[in-house]
């Protein structure tokens, strides 16, 4: 088929409560690159209630050429099926050559809904993306097989080519505030048929004082932490040091650390600073969530994945390492 009017790389970011969230500035800085490999533009859609010019400005400054404004009263609050035929709407007329998702709860069920009414597919959760400046397609690669494998997905025969993309996967680009880019309000014209969700309550959700996918610095345990004392001990490191507290999936399973620390292929995508790993395999599952700039692994295995993809490596039995480690932590904190 011949795809030749199907142009640039859209974002959907979800501001129901005029809230943007960090995931739309790295996802905006993602559509960039693509944009310049493939000779389009990068365009951000907004859809929700509240929109505010700072927050346009600041996707512009990420790398915007257009951003578009769905802005409502009526979609104040998230609905899939409303939000779907908006954003349907303006793509099909727009004729999208690639639209990105965040893999979030939200843009996990507003994705699949926007591509069964353009009549397309979608990748989920992907970790890595490409672009091919002669075929235009983009090659949306994400963990398979139990997180054995990568898998490169293209969609050469539908568009718009979709995915979701995990938040944290990139990092926010650094913001040029001389950027020039153009907005576009969008009129919405929503029916009581077209509302599929009225809210009758809002239940406040318990946040977390420093969320994993927020920290600088990120102390994780794995395997090698024996039981809930030694667990004790990663959470006290973490204290120290003002870190978040992480874990691989088999300590979240355990019911040691709530699953809001999970990290990995099944929890969250991270991107600190720091990651110290204490007892952690490195498996392909735990490693594709993280993204750091420092590697700090402890492991009683010297031929363990993670001791090679480490910044810092340190052999050594976690029974011994932590107490003395907390200790010298504590000693440098109470000299300054």
């Amino acid at each position: 088929m011949n795809f030749s009017e199907y142009k640039n790389v859209y974002v959907v970011s979800e501001v129901p409560q005029g809230i943007l969230r960090d995931e739309a500035l790295e996802m905006t800085g993602a559509a960039r690159r693509l944009a310049d490999k493939l000779g389009e533009k990068a365009c951000t859609v907004l859809i929700g209630s509240g929109i505010q010019d700072s927050q346009v400005q600041r996707l512009i400054a990420c790398g915007a050429d257009e951003v578009y404004l769905i802005d409502s009263p009526k979609l104040a609050v998230y609905d899939g099926l409303s939000y779907a035929k908006e954003l349907a709407g303006l793509l099909k007329e727009k004729k999208a050559n690639a639209v990105i998702f965040s893999a979030g709860s939200c843009g996990r069920d507003l994705a699949p809904r926007v591509a069964s009414l353009l009549v397309c597919g979608v990748t989920a959760d992907v970790t890595e993306l490409s672009a091919d400046s002669e075929t235009h397609l983009i090659t949306w690669s994400r963990p398979a097989m139990g997180g054995n494998i990568m898998a490169d997905i293209i969609s050469p025969e539908y568009r718009p080519q979709m995915g979701t993309v995990r938040p944290g996967t990139f990092d926010i680009p650094e913001e040029d505030s001389s950027r020039k880019g153009e907005v576009i309000s969008v009129p919405v014209h929503l029916t009581a048929e077209d509302i599929g969700l009225i809210l009758r309550q809002t239940i406040p959700a318990v946040k977390e004082d420093n969320p994993v996918e927020e920290a600088r610095i990120i102390v994780a345990g794995g395997r090698g932490i024996r039981n809930q004392k030694e667990w004790e001990q990663v959470r006290k490191l973490a204290f120290l040091l003002g870190a978040a507290v992480g874990a691989t999936r088999p300590i979240a399973d355990l019911g040691w650390e709530t699953p809001a620390h999970q990290i990995g292929q099944t929890g969250k995508m991270v991107n600190p600073d720091v990651y110290i790993a204490l007892g952690i395999s490195g498996s392909m599952q735990h490693m594709c969530g993280v993204k750091t700039k420092v590697l700090i692994a402890v492991n009683n295995n010297a031929a363990a994945p993670i001791m090679e993809q480490a910044d810092y490596a340190v052999e050594a039995d976690l029974r011994t390492f932590l107490p003395a480690f907390i200790e010298q932590v504590k000693k440098i904190k109470k000299s300054r």
